[in-house]
């Protein structure tokens, strides 16, 4: 991927004070703390922690004023639909381009419709406008498709992962930057999507609590993937920690970076002391007013950012069979 390609630049951190919008007392960082918790915690002073009681679409203010194609916003916390959009003729390096990426930045979970009959190349193409793709661990073992690889469920049969609310492959050292997931057989109603804006969550926190998680770091692993499903054990993981509040390396904001499926615990906590908070951060993610819901039809594709993005499967319709293609893009280490 060319330089002009890259979308992992960190050009537009003087974004990161636009962000939040509220004014209440800033975060103070307590006594003690290691180097890199301090320097979290003076992050964290920076910002206010509860968005406008005018809209949750305020939440960022990056730039964005879509020339090329029409935009709707999914709901007031998050997501959009892009129109009048070719995918497969938007060059890396074009203005377009930029304005999708843009927009991803500012919606973090993207729709766009009538992709018809996008191969696996136009798939990588279009990942590729992001980052560089990936092999998915987990499903390459299981598929034996390095890349593209394609989820098929039959008629009657139920899924094995995405129905408990999740981050993509947190357990990793690097976990993915995001996915796309496009329909090629997709059921008329049901198994949609469910997202969650996980720096909205962290910003219904009060500074008190936030402030205490500051320095906190998380221990991750797969091995409730292992408990579900037996076929499984080909999987090698390791536990990995990771921090509890995470800096968006485009953006500079801040978000929550734990879930119910991979997180384990707190480091240096046992599991039953770190069980009550993590279970009342859970809960949040839980909210609808932090949320979009993403229905599919047969050639749609959609976008996540799974560094501030966490979602869930609604498995509502296992009468009809669906054929989805899904495509990772690499990482950074959480920071």
């Amino acid at each position: 991927m060319t330089a002009a390609c890259s979308f992992l630049r960190r050009s537009r951190m003087h974004h990161k004070s636009q962000l939040w919008v509220a004014s209440l007392s800033p975060l103070r960082p307590t006594l003690h703390r290691v180097a890199q918790a301090d320097m979290l915690s003076s992050s964290l002073s920076s910002f206010s922690l509860f968005p406008s009681s005018s809209s949750f679409s305020s939440m960022a203010s990056i730039a964005l004023a879509p020339k090329s194609f029409g935009l709707r916003p999914l709901t007031g916390a998050m997501g959009a639909e892009l129109t009048n959009l070719d995918l497969r003729a938007v060059s890396c390096s074009s203005q377009i381009a930029d304005e999708i990426r843009r927009a991803f930045q500012k919606y973090f979970v993207l729709v766009f419709r009538n992709q018809v009959g996008l191969s696996d190349a136009d798939l990588l193409a279009i990942a590729g406008l992001f980052g560089e793709v990936e092999a998915r661990p987990v499903v390459k073992a299981q598929y034996g498709l390095p890349k593209v690889h394609e989820l098929v469920r039959e008629p009657g049969k139920l899924g094995h992962y995405g129905e408990i609310w999740h981050q993509d492959c947190s357990y990793m050292r690097h976990p993915p930057l995001g996915a796309l997931l496009y329909g090629v057989e997709v059921p008329a109603y049901g198994n949609d999507t469910v997202f969650c804006n996980m720096e909205l969550v962290l910003q219904t926190l009060s500074p008190a609590f936030a402030d205490m998680l500051a320095p906190l770091r998380a221990v991750h692993s797969a091995f409730k993937m292992v408990q579900k499903d037996p076929m499984a054990t080909y999987l090698a993981y390791d536990n990995v920690d990771h921090p509890v509040i995470r800096t968006h390396p485009e953006t500079g904001a801040l978000a929550l970076f734990v879930n119910p499926f991979f997180t384990k615990h707190f480091l240096g906590m046992t599991d039953e002391e770190s069980r009550p908070i993590l279970q009342h951060l859970f809960e949040i993610m839980t909210r609808s007013e932090l949320q979009c819901r993403v229905r599919y039809e047969k050639d749609t594709l959609v976008l996540w950012d799974n560094r501030c993005v966490g979602h869930q499967a609604i498995r509502d319709n296992t009468r009809q069979r669906r054929v989805m293609r899904r495509v990772e893009i690499r990482g950074d280490l959480p920071r």
